[in-house]
Order: structure tokens, then sequence, then C-alpha cells
């Protein structure tokens, strides 16, 4: 059984794990108001027993970032493209506007962040292994905990959403690399971003196999309708018709679906020059 605390923030049920280890805290993408995030300090304040505490950014999303200056002391680790300086500042600057828009009052600013540690490709680090899963973002970041068979993922294989995507190549690469450690029994449970978890090896891999099959559809229509040179328009069309787990796009996420369409839109035109 898996020794962790799952705090689940109202905006968009982004998550942040506490996983317990005997020598150390690990937590993950503290989110996201202010008072959420203080309940999560006063468990770790309340849990942690002199152990060290690591604080993982999983990627550097804005709503995955906020929490991190709340944690003084904590060792701070990222995927080392986490801080391209130009990337961070928009990611920040998003953050503040969304705070300022809705009165958000923090006790502390959102700079950028000073990691202790940076990842740079698969690493074995104490207790865990580190694993650079990019696709979402460029910088997204696995830690598996390899005694508890529990992966922290980041923003992907969520309950409540398809993949949101920035490099779809990438994204198919890194779900084949997860279901890999899935089929080789390394991991048994899995933590996503936003939503609940998924507890066992068909459960895990029923989200890997619906995610990859709209990766798949996505890639197919849009690289061959531009290869056959398909107006963007009917292309367009065509894509909101793709459908998800067997089920239409959701209005409320049509706008991250386009989205997707302009991405893989740019990757077509790149293979076809």
């Amino acid at each position: 059984m898996s020794d962790y605390k799952l705090f689940t923030s109202c905006l968009w049920q982004t998550t942040s794990a506490v996983v317990s280890t005997p020598d150390r805290l690990y937590l993950f993408d503290p989110a996201y108001f202010p008072h959420e995030i203080e309940a999560i300090a006063e468990y770790v304040q309340s849990a942690r027993n002199g152990r060290e505490l690591v604080l993982v950014l999983t990627h550097g999303d804005w709503d995955h970032i906020v929490g991190y200056p709340r944690f003084a002391d904590a060792k701070l680790i990222g995927y080392k493209k986490i801080t391209d300086p130009e990337r961070l500042a928009k990611k920040l600057q998003k953050a503040r506007k969304f705070d300022g828009s809705y009165y958000v009052n923090r006790p502390y600013e959102l700079n950028p962040p000073a990691f202790d540690k940076l990842i740079e490709q698969v690493e074995a680090w104490e207790e865990v292994r580190f694993i650079p899963v990019p696709g979402h973002t460029v910088d997204q970041l696995a830690t598996l905990f390899c005694e508890q068979k529990l992966l922290v993922v980041g923003d992907m294989l969520s309950n409540l959403e398809f993949p949101f995507v920035d490099d779809s190549s990438a994204y198919l690469s890194s779900l084949q690399a997860i279901e890999k450690l899935v089929v080789d029994g390394e991991v048994e449970e899995l933590i996503p971003g936003h939503g609940v978890p998924a507890k066992g090896r068909e459960s895990i891999l029923r989200r890997i196999r619906r995610d990859q099959e709209y990766l798949l559809a996505a890639r197919k229509l849009i690289f061959e309708g531009v290869a056959a040179g398909m107006g963007e328009e009917a292309l367009a069309e065509s894509f909101r018709q793709i459908s998800y787990d067997g089920a239409p796009i959701g209005q409320y996420l049509q706008d991250s679906h386009e989205q997707n369409r302009i991405v893989l839109m740019k990757e077509a035109v790149s293979l076809t020059g």
C-alpha cells in the first residue's frame, strides 16, 4: 500500500501529493489557492518528524508552480528544461494575471524558483527514479517510488482530460515508456496532475490506451490531410468530430482540443516542408 496523502485543489482538481518514505517527505506541485497551500504546509509540518522535505515540480505550467515559495526549506527538484527563462517568465506572469483577476492575495512573491537539483535524463536518486516524460510540456518529469510502485506523473493520464499536447511524438513516446513500466510490474498506482489516481495495472493501462488512441487518430487525420492538400477549414471541421474514449469532446474542453489541432498542423507542415 502506497503511503501518501493527496490534496486536490478546487481549481481544475489540480493534485498535490505528499509521499512518505523513511527518510524523506516528497511534495509535488503544491496548489493552488493560498488556503489550500497552507493546509498542505500544516500537514507537512505535522508529518515530517525531522525528515528531509523534497519538493518536485512536475512541470512549469503556472497552476503547478505557484506554491513552491511556501516551502523555503525544501530541496527543490525539476527537469532541466523547466528553467528556460523566457518560458518560465511567461508562466509566472499567467499566475500573477490569474491571481490579480480574481483578487487572490498571496503572502509571497512569485519569482523564478532556484532549483537545488535538475534532472537531465532518467536518473535513480535516493529511493526514487526520475523519468522525463515530455509531450504535454517539454519540461514534464515523472517520479517513480520504486518500492511503493507508485508513479507521480504530472499532467497526463488524467481521468478528467484527454492529452493536451505540446509535442505529439514526444507524448506518444512518454506514454510508451510508462506502459512498459506498468507491463513490467514496476508501477501499480499512478497519480496524475488533475483528478483521481489510477490504481491497478488494468486501470492504468486503460488510461494509457485511450490517450494513445486519441493521439494516433488526431495525428492521422491532420498529417494525412495536410499531405493531401486539404484546406485548414475542412481539417478543422473534421478534427472537431474526433472523439475521446468513445464520447465527443466536452464543450468546455473544445478550446484545448482546438489547440491540439494547431500544434499538430505545425508538426504536419514541418514534416511536409
